[in-house]
């Protein structure tokens, strides 16, 4: 591994790709916990839960550019955001780490809506995991967390944070229909993200880009080539120092991934990551 500094950008280099810090986020999104591209122009973000229930539209360097409050929603535990690419946007209001919450949405909304509209409406999509059978979960079956979510096949896909004692890095797949409704949603696969700790093999956020699933940790991007279970297998990692709460994750076009930190007030964070893969040779 290299260090780089050049005219006051921060790149990693690394095998499996570059990492630069391009900017800082605003005040008002201390407690980021999710974002995703709606154009290649602009960001939607949202804050993590106790905050309120607001969704950010963002230039690429950060600055607000509107936002939209969510009328009657409080945020319990808004961890991820994801969009279908056309009409709209699914929140995932599904934070759980206690494994007790039996109140677990997904809200439905317009992107246009949101770009425009002072305030939005929603529709919700309630679910529960089938496999949970006490609240909260027995500690070594603690896998009913979730921070990570995306849009595939017509499906919503969420991938769940380890919270297992004693730790196993399993994060668990589940797969949901975007029509409104209330569904018992059954374990389609899992991961073995690893088996160090949850600082490091917990998933955080996730994006699908050209059937590449991302999925980020605190410390790393893992990239899997996407099967149709919502699986895949395993493509490449990229580290990403320091390690900070990372918690935000989306995938542009062009194939750049930016990530972003929530503030701390002894390590900093509210800061925008981008990141390059390498490129394959011919």
């Amino acid at each position: 591994m290299r260090l780089l500094l050049l005219s006051g950008v921060f790149t990693v280099l690394l095998a499996a790709g570059s990492v630069q810090r391009k900017g800082q986020l605003p005040k008002e999104l201390k407690e980021v916990s999710g974002w995703v591209f709606v154009n290649d122009t602009t960001l939607i973000a949202h804050n993590d839960g106790g905050n309120e229930s607001i969704l950010y539209v963002l230039n690429l360097n950060g600055s607000i550019r509107h936002q939209t409050k969510l009328s009657g929603i409080t945020n319990i535990d808004f961890e991820d955001i994801a969009t279908d690419g056309k009409t709209y946007l699914y929140l995932g209001d599904f934070g759980n780490n206690n494994n007790d919450r039996t109140d677990l949405v997904i809200y439905k909304l317009n992107i246009q809506e949101v770009l425009t509209k002072e305030s939005v409406t929603t529709k919700a999509i309630k679910f529960s995991y089938t496999e949970q059978k006490t609240f909260p979960a027995a500690e070594k079956e603690r896998y009913y967390d979730a921070e990570a979510m995306a849009f595939y096949n017509d499906s919503i896909w969420i991938y769940t944070k380890c919270r297992a004692v004693p730790f196993d890095g399993k994060c668990m797949i589940y797969g949901l229909p975007t029509t409104p409704g209330t569904y018992k949603v059954k374990r389609k696969t899992y991961l073995k993200i690893g088996k160090r700790n949850w600082l490091f093999d917990s998933v955080t956020a996730a994006d699908i880009y050209k059937k590449e699933l991302h999925l980020l940790t605190y410390s790393k991007i893992l990239i899997y080539t996407l099967g149709d279970d919502g699986k895949g297998t395993f493509k490449t990692q990229i580290s990403i120092n320091p390690v900070t709460q990372k918690e935000a994750l989306a995938v542009k076009k062009n194939g750049k991934i930016y990530v972003t930190d929530e503030r701390q007030k002894i390590i900093g964070g509210g800061t925008i990551f981008v990141v390059t893969k390498k490129k394959k040779k011919k």
